[in-house]
């Protein structure tokens, strides 16, 4: 019985004891301002004196406040033999709307700190404007604009003082499919405003929408930390005082393509323009050498993705060899400028005056709102005949067979009569050895000086014919050619296959080279490809050995047949 009382009186001094422990744990919630502007951050602190028995529940505050930032600190405190802690949370907060909102209790456990009413008002209400430090503003180059027509959306940031932190959302456009290009980094400079002066930091993009269609860019958001000090309305900006900024919404019309497009590119801009290195710098021309010809193509406005390839029609002299074309983006006053590269290969076939027609790109102004065409004007060119390698003499015509001539004896006369005919006798010479000593160096000196001179000729010779200026024999060009082939090199094969072309058919010409691709169509086709990977456009190596192959194959089968053809020695 006496251990059932001790028990019973052990239980209810413990619930006296947790009753003055949940007795003296407090919650305190300060704000330290009852007003805030929208966008403006508010400090809020609770201070808890004792040790909870729980972690605190910020989930309510969510519904009407974002946490932007949190922290906590303990302090303990020994006064006169009593100790005491606290523990102090600083939190951040960020209004989600206007009007009252009301920061609800945050509770540690069963222990609750009490609800708070903050006003939150509209940046215009504020009784002191002037105050204001940070402004967000955003503008646009048109509300209506054209599908694929550029848009400039430019965004600056003014702030009145310092900016140790900030961070500011992207250009999001919703409604219709886009394109976003950021067209420089942040642009600094500073303006003056209602007497104070800003610091503004301007961000501009290119907007390029793609279908037609209401196009909506939402407001931006700006996150920072402005520079503040310590006030009597909010005791706890010692670091800055948290900021957001939003701006306005921005509606764009965007209309679709006029209905007169029919197959033309479509290229909205504000400027187009087409070049042609041929018409500033008239070309020489020669047959069977290859020739570029670059157009460069610029448009504002447009992207160097949207701008069409460049082929114009070309006289059928002229064998055609377009490159892929090179394009860039440039950044300019007017935001982007798509520029267009095209380069051409051609090589004429044939001797004489050509013309290349004109050449119209249609391109849609969107300032006039019609329809206007980039120009290239006709070209005549003159195309000269291919020099010769080597010269031909002509042969003399004769009128009868050419007679050797014969060894004529010739005998002294002898005079008629019976007069005496004193012969002379022939005495031998007498030796003399300097003379001949002279004459033997002489002759050395003679021979030294032709053997340099035939030296010399050989090199001279040797370099012409390796240079392609004087031809060699038809057996060694093929195996000059063929070498060439088997090494892989298409800039050798292509000029072996010239000079052993035109010692085929010296008659030929310059056309010679076009005879090797009617002989056989398996030899064509090697060679087309030959010329596609000097002036095509192709990354893969070339192989040379089919084409060698082609050009022994077929000297074989035509050295049969001309042995076939014989006649008989013997009939």
């Amino acid at each position: 019985m006496v251990k059932g009382w001790r028990i019973f009186l052990l239980l209810v001094l413990l619930w006296f004891c947790s009753a003055g422990i949940a007795a003296a744990l407090k919650v305190k919630a300060i704000t330290g301002r009852d007003q805030i502007a929208d966008g403006e951050s508010l400090q809020l602190q609770l201070r808890l004196d004792g040790n909870p028995d729980a972690e605190a529940d910020f989930s309510p505050l969510k519904k009407d406040w974002e946490i932007l930032g949190r922290s906590q600190s303990v302090q303990r405190r020994l006064v006169n033999g009593n100790y005491s802690s606290s523990v102090v949370y600083n939190l951040t907060l960020m209004p989600r709307g206007k009007g009252p909102l009301v920061i609800p209790p945050v509770c540690f456990g069963k222990v609750c700190s009490q609800p708070v009413t903050v006003r939150v008002v509209a940046r215009s209400s504020l009784p002191v404007p002037a105050n204001e430090q940070v402004f967000l503003e955003t503008s646009v180059s048109s509300q209506k604009i054209v599908v694929q027509g550029q848009l400039l959306f430019k965004v600056r940031l003014l702030i009145r003082g310092g900016l140790p932190e900030g961070k500011l959302s992207e250009p999001q456009p919703t409604g219709v499919r886009v394109q976003v290009k950021k067209l420089n980094d942040v642009r600094k400079y500073e303006k003056r405003s209602n007497g104070l002066v800003y610091q503004v930091f301007e961000r501009t993009y290119a907007i390029f929408p793609q279908e037609s269609g209401q196009m909506l860019i939402p407001a931006l958001q700006f996150d920072g930390l402005i520079a503040g000090g310590r006030t009597r309305l909010d005791p706890f900006a010692r670091q800055g005082m948290q900021v957001r900024r939003s701006s306005q919404l921005q509606q764009i019309e965007v209309t679709p393509f006029p209905p007169d497009r029919g197959n033309r590119p479509w290229l909205p801009s504000t400027g187009v323009v087409l070049q042609d290195d041929w018409q500033e710098k008239r070309p020489e021309l020669v047959v069977g050498e290859p020739i570029t010809r670059t157009l460069r193509l610029t448009a504002v406005g447009v992207l160097s993705a949207q701008l069409p390839e460049l082929i114009p029609n070309t006289p059928e002299s002229f064998k055609v060899y377009p490159d892929q074309p090179r394009r860039e983006d440039e950044l300019v006053s007017g935001g982007i400028k798509g520029v267009l590269v095209q380069k051409i290969a051609l090589i004429p076939t044939r001797a004489g005056r050509f013309q290349f027609p004109a050449y119209d790109l249609d391109w849609w102004d969107i300032s006039r709102g019609q329809w206007r065409k980039a120009h290239l004007a006709a070209l005549e060119v003159e195309v000269a005949p291919a020099p010769e390698q080597f010269v031909t003499t002509p042969k003399v015509a004769q009128t009868g067979p050419a007679k050797t001539p014969e060894k004529v004896e010739t005998t002294p006369a002898i005079p008629a009569g019976n007069s005496p005919v004193s012969v002379p006798v022939k005495t031998e010479p007498r030796f003399d050895f300097w003379p001949w000593l002279s004459l033997g160096l002489l002759l050395g000196w003679m021979v030294t000086l032709v053997i340099f001179w035939r030296g010399r000729r050989s090199r001279d010779f040797t370099a012409k014919v390796e240079s392609g200026e004087i031809p060699v024999d038809e057996k060694k060009a093929r195996q000059v050619l063929l070498q060439a082939a088997r090494n892989n090199d298409p800039q050798a094969t292509r000029q072996a296959l010239v000079r052993w072309s035109r010692l085929l058919w010296p008659d030929a010409g310059a056309s010679s080279y076009e005879r090797l691709k009617e002989i056989d169509p398996e030899l064509r086709q090697q060679l087309e490809r030959l010329d596609q990977q000097l002036y095509g456009n192709t990354d893969s190596a070339w192989q040379g050995q089919e084409l060698a192959f082609r050009i022994a194959a077929w000297k074989q089968q035509e050295a049969t047949d001309k042995k076939i053809g014989l006649p008989d020695l013997y009939p």
